[in-house]
């Protein structure tokens, strides 16, 4: 049965009014949304995995990352002050820390640092451990394993670096500070 003139201005009338009542609703659902989100649900400034005897932690772009790997009761645990997701082969421990399987089961370590200035704390650990530091001013500290660090980022004088033991390459700008234990440059 087909709607009169007044039926369908009436309706009309409804049908402006409920969304102009939606909308500030929505709004203030999503801005309460907004405030109620916790940090810990905020995007992990990385990811790490494990996956055939190969730790990788890879940083997110625009996220400043504060990395250290530890062993802990012969396990490796991955640290990044900006929050990291455990990837395949890690398990959760914090918002901040990951556990990526037994040392013994780990014949590479490789850390992608992404592109801010960044920091990778590695020291004492005896694995083969490949760094990517990516641009800006970034300080890496790797262990007693044979490393490879790239601070080449096209910026003289930026980065610093630390090898500790083993037999250590380390690709640079010039300017760049690289300590004595580091034996190869280019």
């Amino acid at each position: 049965m087909p709607l009169d003139g007044s039926e369908k201005r009436s309706m009309k009338t409804v049908s402006s009014t409920l969304k102009r009542a939606a909308v500030p609703a929505l709004a203030a659902g999503l801005l309460v949304t907004s405030f109620a989100t916790p940090a810990a649900a905020q995007t992990p400034g990385s990811t790490a995995f494990h996956i055939f005897g190969n730790a990788i932690l890879s940083a997110r772009a625009g996220a400043v990352n504060d990395v250290t790997a530890t062993v802990v009761n012969g396990r490796l645990r991955l640290t990044d002050t900006s929050g990291i997701a455990a990837g395949p082969g890690c398990l959760p421990v914090s918002a901040t820390t990951v556990e990526c399987g037994s040392l013994a089961n780990t014949v590479r370590l490789s850390i992608g640092l992404g592109d801010l200035s960044d920091r990778f704390r590695g020291q004492g650990l005896a694995v083969r451990t490949v760094v990517d530091a990516g641009a800006g001013s970034d300080i890496v500290r790797t262990g007693s394993a044979n490393d490879t660090i790239g601070v080449r980022d096209g910026v003289a004088g930026n980065d610093t670096v630390s090898c500790d033991g083993g037999s250590d390459i380390v690709q640079r700008d010039v300017g760049d500070i690289i300590a004595a234990d580091c034996e190869s440059r280019f």
